[in-house]
């Protein structure tokens, strides 16, 4: 976005570069990188605020492409995080607020959560469902991502039907095996031919 322009709305980004320790899946971390890279410029050149919980895989770009803007009346990417990860937020999360480029909105954990695998799905359900609500996202895109990519397609689906989702299958994750639950859901399919840049542009137009 741009310091004095209206915002065109919200898109939702879901993914992350997976952890080859918790999953086994084909994955290609740089078309990843470059899947999301692309999507974020797509994003704020046409002034639509990115909402998502970033990963801590996807922190770090979607910072790097916020500073290339000037700088917004208001934050270009809103962060949802769960106060179950307090302590082990990443640095990268944090500089969103401290760089002025994003907005840090906590959500509840739910009691008896861990911030450890398989044990903090209910507070992770917490933040996903006050994320979508608060935020009405008009589109969501799916890149990458482990299982937690495949709860936040269901999600999106079922609470705003109809609204367009792409779901990019080339970099592999969890993304690549997503498909679409909307009657005017687009899902698409990026072949060899296709650049991640026109994918977006593409993609927006559909909002």
């Amino acid at each position: 976005m741009r310091d004095g322009d209206e915002s065109a709305g919200t898109i939702f980004l879901s993914g992350s570069i997976p952890d080859p320790g918790r999953w086994d899946g084909d994955f290609d971390a740089l078309e990843i990188t470059d899947a999301v890279v692309a999507f974020a410029r797509a994003c704020l050149t046409q002034n639509y605020r990115i909402v998502t919980a970033a990963h801590p895989t996807l922190a770090p770009l979607l910072l790097y492409v916020a500073a290339e803007f000037p700088p917004a009346d208001e934050p270009s990417i809103i962060i949802y995080q769960s106060l179950l990860f307090t302590d082990v937020l990443p640095t990268a999360t944090r500089r969103f607020e401290a760089d002025g480029v994003g907005q840090l909105i906590w959500t509840d954990a739910h009691e008896g959560d861990s911030p450890e695998p398989g044990h903090w799905d209910s507070s992770l359900e917490l933040m996903r469902t006050r994320m979508l609500d608060d935020t009405e996202p008009q589109g969501a895109a799916f890149i990458g991502g482990m299982e937690g990519i495949r709860s936040e397609f269901a999600m999106f689906a079922s609470m705003h039907p109809n609204r367009p989702m792409c779901a990019v299958k080339r970099p592999g994750g969890e993304a690549a095996s997503l498909r679409a639950e909307g009657s005017e859901a687009l899902l698409v399919d990026v072949d060899q031919e296709t650049t991640y840049p026109s994918l977006w542009r593409a993609f927006l137009s559909f909002v």
